[in-house]
């Protein structure tokens, strides 16, 4: 069965429902370029009620820039708690091996045979089974991640192809997560905007019918 994650939390009430539907994974994006960041303090407590209280693992989302350095990215997991953290950005090769937690790579390829290459170069076999080897989003210039938009199909299906547990990500809805997943397979699903009543703040309906959709598929 599909593994979900739900994305771009921001509050408990949030986080603790989308569990209870059966997220398995929770992110919460330590980046301030996102309108859905939130503070690793702020976190905090919201992870200590989500090991507390259910069984899903809590990620934390990293864009990696000149400014960002693996210290910073340790420094914001212990401080929140979380589980793993997934990356995105440049300078990875040197950043994810002095990572304390379990981590995988967000790639954003333009095309099928930059997808096949970057698929090789970053995924991430050593992880634990609940997470993916690697991440796939929507190319976009100059945003990495929460634009709404998806992948082509023949980019995902090359990337999923030649990776052991994908996860794919962008544009992804209640309306069509059924339908990626029926032609791709992924490992897992991840949504921040298509679960949003705005955003910062889940529907909780959108959450259900994302999870109980990406579920459907046998």
């Amino acid at each position: 069965m599909t593994v979900v994650k739900i994305c771009g939390l921001t509050n408990l009430d949030d986080a603790l429902f989308a569990a209870q539907q059966g997220a398995e994974l929770l992110g919460f994006i330590f980046a301030p370029v996102s309108k859905r960041y939130i503070t690793p303090k702020e976190a905090q407590p919201i992870v200590q009620a989500i090991h507390q209280q259910t069984q899903a693992r809590c990620i934390g989302v990293f864009v990696v820039t000149d400014e960002v350095d693996a210290v910073q990215i340790n420094q914001a997991c212990q401080i929140s708690g979380v589980d793993a953290a997934q990356v995105v950005g440049e300078n990875l090769d040197n950043i994810v091996p002095l990572l304390q937690k379990p981590a995988y790579i967000t790639i954003r390829p333009s095309s099928t045979v930059e997808a096949q290459l970057e698929a090789t170069i970053y995924e991430r076999l050593e992880n634990p089974p609940y997470l993916p080897t690697l991440q796939l989003d929507a190319f976009h210039p100059d945003l990495y991640g929460g634009t709404g938009q998806t992948a082509t199909l023949e980019i995902a299906k090359a990337v999923a192809q030649q990776t052991q547990r994908l996860m794919l990500s962008g544009g992804l809805t209640a309306e069509n997560v059924a339908e990626y997943v029926t032609a791709i397979r992924p490992f897992a699903v991840d949504v921040a905007s298509g679960t949003e009543a705005k955003p910062r703040y889940k529907d909780p309906e959108k959450v259900k019918r994302f999870i109980q959709a990406a579920k459907s598929v046998q």
